[in-house]
């Protein structure tokens, strides 16, 4: 399982790498709130398609018996298609948090 550390690692090597390319910090507390309200729209989407692609996989697992080759390989896309909607969704969810960590140092900075 990823720790919690290496989680707030990729936070950090997110927000340095966003930092020099947009700044630092938001102008405003309304700033933030707006890129974090944006960066959520992803996963959110992502969450939906990936309710989505396990319902396709539930109704692979009742087609008919026995199991052929054609419903195998129906299952192992199915599969693949979650992974990748899953790990996109992990990327996502870092840019929203890294979102926050950069709205927490606006805060900070006593706009």
């Amino acid at each position: 399982m990823i720790s919690t550390e290496q989680i707030n690692q990729l936070v950090a090597d997110e927000y340095k790498r966003a930092s020099e390319r947009f700044g630092e910090t938001f102008n405003s507390s309304h700033e933030a709130y707006a890129s974090i309200s944006e960066e959520c729209v992803k996963p959110i989407d992502a969450g939906r398609s990936f309710e989505y692609a396990l319902g396709r996989y539930r109704c692979s697992l009742k087609l008919s018996r026995p199991i052929n080759a054609n419903i195998i390989n129906a299952q192992k896309l199915c599969l693949t298609e979650l992974q990748e909607i899953a790990e996109k969704a992990i990327a996502e969810w870092i840019q929203v948090a890294t979102m926050c960590h950069k709205a927490s140092l606006t805060l900070q900075g006593g706009e």
